[in-house]
């Protein structure tokens, strides 16, 4: 057996209807075995009981939606409803529009423009099965019980988004709550959207094709996903709402603050056409490469930046702490004392651009591969000669030496200026 995932193995047992539930619930699975570990900030491994911090907490609010629903609440009918949880302003962005931005009832809400469905119980039905999806154990998932629960819950759905809803957009098609949407909208025949939440760290398509549309930031983004096997049609371009114009005519690049960017691994497996499995070992490599490069530079010491999803005091207990120092601060502070940024693939390549500060990518080869075992995609991969790359210690060496810096022209191509959506009007 040369690779071995369990979920194949499920997936194989399963008669067909079973099989199209465990596809909903892949990440959900995945996160049990995947998301472990101290170095994640909220790993899955134990199972959690409600202690009663967390069930007073849960009360309130279910009394604050209910107060939302019954005095904010009054659904519009007569506007097109779109139903979307999307990262940054795009609500705001939706409303500008003229359509009547809805918060799906799995989220919270409170960073979200919006209004609510009417139906207060399908919201009680809703969070039954995210409590599930959040803290059920792994076998608990796949029972029959919560098999049944959650074939009336997609029937539930789809009847409520039939009658209230036109439209859905949502950050990513791998959570099984936007799953269950998505197919919802599918069967319903409405249309569905991804909105990008960054640049892709893979392009392929078995994955972030399941809605109607995918909408992305730049030209080159939506190129990339047209070379990998996308429709052109099914792609739009729309910029990101928290860009404006490019003013920037150099980037910063000394040796003075630098900012290093960790190499995080996944929680799951995001790729639905391989299997890798990651070693957590490959963060700390990472950070001991760079500083072996960087000291022979004459560094004395830099402020690293770990993930939201990662837990960076798990990085102090293996890092050499007199030259790591963690950074906690906002990421807008964090670029802006900045004098060099190097981290691996990542959309703060983009925000550094933005603000001023050369981004040096670094993404160590392990045969052809990258730390997490998956291929490069552009601009990440070197063919783009505008964003130099260091695949080993010495390319790095070379490019922080000799001040090899971005050329800026390349921001234009992944984000486009000024933020347009209005094409949703054609299709909603």
């Amino acid at each position: 057996m040369d690779s071995f995932y369990y979920y194949n193995f499920l997936k194989k047992q399963a008669i067909e209807k079973d099989a199209e539930l465990l596809d909903l619930l892949k990440y959900e699975l995945d996160q049990r075995i995947y998301y472990f570990g101290q170095h994640f900030n909220y790993p899955k491994e134990k199972y959690k009981k409600d202690n009663l911090k967390d069930i007073a907490k849960k009360i309130l609010k279910q009394w604050y939606w209910i107060a939302k629903y019954n005095f904010t609440g009054k659904f519009d009918e007569s506007k097109k409803n779109v139903i979307s949880n999307s990262y940054f302003s795009v609500n705001s962005e939706l409303l500008k529009l003229g359509f009547n931005t809805v918060i799906p009832a799995w989220n919270e809400g409170y960073r979200l423009k919006g209004n609510v469905l009417p139906s207060f119980s399908f919201r009680q039905q809703t969070q039954k099965v995210v409590e599930k999806l959040h803290h059920g154990k792994f076998i608990e998932l796949l029972s029959k019980s919560f098999k049944e629960e959650l074939e009336d819950f997609i029937m539930t759905s789809k009847e409520m988004y039939k009658k209230y809803a036109d439209a859905l957009i949502v950050p990513n098609d791998i959570s099984a709550m936007e799953r269950i949407a998505i197919k919802a909208f599918k069967d319903i025949q409405k249309p569905s959207f991804i909105f990008l939440h960054g640049l892709p760290g893979r392009y392929n398509q078995l994955d972030e094709n399941r809605t109607d549309y995918l909408i992305v930031w730049g030209d080159s983004i939506k190129k990339h996903y047209v070379n990998y096997g996308f429709s052109p049609d099914k792609i739009f371009v729309s910029g990101h709402p928290n860009y404006k114009y490019l003013n920037k005519k150099e980037l910063r690049f000394s040796l003075d603050d630098i900012l290093v960017i960790t190499r995080t691994v996944p929680g799951g497996q995001l790729c639905s056409d391989s299997y890798h499995l990651c070693d957590r070992g490959a963060l700390i490599f990472f950070l001991f490469s760079l500083q072996f490069v960087l000291q022979r530079l004459g560094v004395k010491s830099v402020r690293f930046r770990p993930h939201p999803s990662e837990n960076g005091l798990w990085y102090t207990n293996y890092i050499d702490n007199s030259f790591f120092k963690l950074d906690n601060d906002n990421l807008f502070n964090s670029i802006k004392k900045s004098s060099l940024i190097i981290g691996p693939t990542s959309t703060v390549m983009l925000e550094s651009i933005y603000h001023g500060v050369n981004y040096v990518v670094y993404e160590p080869v392990i045969g052809k591969t990258m730390l997490d075992g998956v291929d490069h995609v552009p601009p990440f991969d070197g063919t783009d000669t505008r964003l130099p790359v260091a695949k080993n210690e010495a390319e790095l060496y070379d490019i922080i030496k000799n001040k090899i810096q971005i050329d800026i022209s390349i921001w234009d191509d992944y984000i486009k200026t000024p933020f347009d959506m209005s094409f949703l009007k054609k299709i909603i």
